[in-house]
């Protein structure tokens, strides 16, 4: 998928920055949790629909930030993750 060229245009350096920072975020998040007994995260799942899961969500947001961060490379030219 990959980003129209006036997006990748309009991405400054500022936010390039601020993808990595929420992908480096959402993978300290996805540590934490799993820090957390499994049978445990299983019983703090079933709290909520399979698709809203914490786990769900920190799955594919950080699946999701990854790829714009490989998306947005060469934008702004900031340092590497």
């Amino acid at each position: 998928m990959p980003l129209e060229k006036h997006l990748i245009d309009r991405i400054t350096l500022e936010e390039r920055v601020a993808l990595i920072e929420v992908h480096h975020l959402l993978n300290k998040a996805q540590q934490a949790w799993n820090r957390i007994e499994s049978g445990k995260q299983c019983e703090l799942n079933g709290v909520h629909h399979e698709e809203s899961s914490l786990a769900h969500c920190l799955r594919w947001g950080k699946q999701a930030a990854e790829d714009l961060v490989e998306l947005a490379k060469g934008t702004g030219n900031p340092a590497q993750t």
